[in-house]
């Protein structure tokens, strides 16, 4: 494993990662530190070397939670990592069908397919709940060891999981909003969008305009801070989330932090 790997850097240097980033060295709330290399959050699986699998096994990783639905799976099948894999979480984040509807109905416009992934964001919050309580149980439960989680992109449902996690740890929210727009950095949604279009020219789609593809292949502030909305309108705070929304107790919360904190 090379000396890049063992440094604490927000990136981890793989040939074949996508949006591959620790969630470590973030400073909370009462001035503690996320640990690094233990928490790692990513895109899918399906480019890594050979020495890419030498790196995760060197660094202990023993858990990878993968969100995506079987149809995902299948177009890019993981690399086989040398750790407990759980990959029926079958996740998403609400639905692509007012997609298309609109795309059908001649209203699909950068504006509108903007607000239909914000909305996505606001209202996702109870169907994404009990997915985010079993990562965090797989956390717990890993102790000593360094998780992966991760979806096709690392982006949108990665995105939210990273989000709940730090924020349980104390982070502050600016920081915690900051990595979720660190994937406009570190992820290519240039080959997202041809990837998409792909899929309009398989669906016989005649007409659209990249700007349109652009609020599904990206991140914005505004879907981070939709979410966070939401969690505070139905449950008061992230903390009632973690609590009532998630299951998660007290104790859950303060283990949590006993693991991937620094003393």
């Amino acid at each position: 494993m090379s000396d890049a790997v063992n440094l604490p850097t927000r990136e981890l240097p793989l040939d074949g990662g996508i949006n591959f980033r620790d969630l470590g060295g973030y400073i909370t709330e009462d001035d503690r530190q996320v640990v690094w290399r233990k928490i790692f959050r990513c895109g899918h699986l399906a480019n890594l070397t050979t020495e890419d699998l030498d790196t995760l096994a060197a660094l202990n990783v023993t858990a990878v939670h993968d969100f995506r639905r079987q149809d995902e799976q299948r177009r890019s099948p993981s690399q086989p990592v040398r750790a407990s894999i759980y990959d029926d979480y079958e996740m998403s984040i609400g639905s692509m069908s007012k997609f298309w509807e609109y795309m059908a109905a001649e209203k699909l416009s950068s504006d509108s397919a903007h607000q239909l992934v914000v909305s996505s964001y606001r209202s996702c919050i109870d169907d994404v709940a009990p997915h985010y309580a079993r990562l965090f149980q797989g956390l717990l439960t890993n102790d000593g060891a360094a998780s992966v989680f991760h979806c096709s992109a690392g982006k949108d449902r990665t995105g939210l999981a990273a989000a709940l996690i730090l924020s349980a740890l104390g982070v502050p929210r600016d920081v915690v909003v900051d990595d979720y727009l660190l994937t406009q950095e570190y992820f290519d949604s240039a080959g997202l969008i041809q990837l998409v279009e792909q899929h309009l020219r398989d669906a016989k789609v005649e007409y659209w305009e990249r700007s349109w593809l652009m609020p599904y292949c990206g991140v914005h502030r505004d879907n981070i801070e939709a979410f966070f909305d939401g969690v505070e309108s139905r449950y008061g705070s992230v903390m009632g989330y973690l609590n009532e929304g998630m299951g998660l107790s007290g104790e859950d919360l303060l283990r949590l932090k006993q693991l991937y904190l620094t003393e």
